[in-house]
């Protein structure tokens, strides 16, 4: 069975509460992503998006030198590494959400997204790879 820890991220990125909204979006332009799990003394506490700076910020016209706990969705939604993808996928929907932070034991261990989702159905099972090969390659 696949479960969350084989799709996810590993290594998710965070960020202390106390930042700014400015420093997050400079953050997620620098590393290319689209949202920071929010850290308070390391603990997890919220995460941080794309969505919510146009909707929080930018569409209230609210300054960016606010702290990144002003504008962040809490409480964190999370799932555990050994969680089957089906049960990561009902609780995305029924929290309507696109992001699970990936805990252990208390610890931050990864993230996954919708995009880890749409990767893994997108690919080849072995089985398809093989009829593939077996159909261009015909035996006389």
């Amino acid at each position: 069975m696949v479960t969350v820890e084989n799709l996810m991220t590993k290594k998710a990125l965070t960020i202390d509460a106390q930042k700014t909204v400015f420093e997050a979006a400079q953050l997620m332009s620098q590393k290319e992503v689209g949202d920071l799990i929010v850290v308070d003394n390391e603990m997890p506490v919220g995460i941080v998006t794309e969505r919510d700076f146009v909707r929080r910020v930018i569409a209230k016209g609210r300054a960016v030198d606010m702290k990144v706990s002003d504008v962040m969705s809490k409480p964190l939604i999370t799932i555990g590494p050994d969680a089957s993808l089906k049960e990561a996928a009902r609780k995305m929907g029924k929290h309507k959400i696109r992001r699970l932070p990936v805990m252990k034991e208390h610890k931050l261990v990864g993230i996954i997204v919708v995009g880890d989702f749409a990767r893994h159905l997108g690919k080849k099972t072995f089985t398809e790879g093989l009829l593939e090969a077996i159909w261009r390659h015909p035996t006389s």
